[in-house]
């Protein structure tokens, strides 16, 4: 694996395995993958071999009459997590998402897509330029993920929501009733208020909405639940 650090900007180039899939990783995010084509088992089992990352990007067009597809610049490298290995070499894992990265250069000589990325990450920002924000979007989150409970006539939960601003904006992100292009362009915002500006715009109009809705009948012998579905959807590290 080729790896080197751009001196001028502190950002990492390196050469990475791409999976190419329908849905965006973000950082911190646990996302569960089953793996049943030979050329993602090779990937998976290098990486494996290797202890490495691999890159997931979103898919954004196949073209017609071919399996061939095109994806998004910009991902999220993968970290394994887990692995239940099964019938036919093929495999169910977990991943968490890691660093962002854009691809600047990719290539077909293996099985799999590999590409030439450089990561980076949000600008820095001091939270009291935006605890306002955090604030917001905490609350609201908070209260969209109950909402949904109530939905479901399940009692009100507490959810460990992340305290750092970065990280506060990609769990809301991953949460959003949005499509994957909407998420992807969240992914690729550089800029943590933009981001989570976004975010809070979206839930109070999810939030206003999920209120008008009518309750779900509920029963008060069913267990209360906590928070451990939604820390499913976090890094436990």
């Amino acid at each position: 694996m080729i790896s080197f650090m751009n001196a001028s900007s502190g950002e990492h180039v390196r050469e990475l395995p791409l999976f190419p899939l329908p849905l965006v990783l973000f950082p911190n995010m646990v996302v569960p993958l089953h793996i049943f084509e030979d050329r993602y088992k090779e990937l998976v089992n290098t990486c494996l071999d290797r202890s490495s990352r691999f890159g997931i990007v979103l898919v954004t067009e196949v073209a017609e009459g071919s399996h061939a597809v095109s994806t998004a610049r910009i991902g999220c490298m993968a970290r394994i997590v887990r692995v239940e290995r099964l019938a036919e070499g093929r495999m169910n894992i977990e991943v968490v998402g890691e660093e962002r990265f854009r691809i600047l250069d990719a290539h077909e000589n293996l099985p799999y897509r590999t590409g030439v990325v450089e990561t980076f990450r949000d600008a820095p920002v001091l939270a009291e330029d935006v605890h306002g924000l955090t604030t917001d979007v905490s609350a609201l989150l908070t209260e969209f993920l109950n909402l949904h409970l109530r939905r479901m006539g399940r009692r009100p939960a507490s959810f460990s929501l992340p305290t750092e601003p970065e990280m506060l904006s990609y769990t809301a992100s991953c949460v959003l009733p949005v499509e994957m292009s909407g998420k992807q362009t969240l992914l690729e915002f550089s800029d943590t208020a933009l981001r989570l500006g976004a975010a809070r715009d979206i839930l109070e109009v999810e939030v206003e909405r999920l209120q008008q809705e009518p309750q779900s009948r509920s029963d008060d012998s069913w267990n209360p639940v906590d928070d451990q579905t939604f820390l499913r959807f976090r890094c436990p590290n």
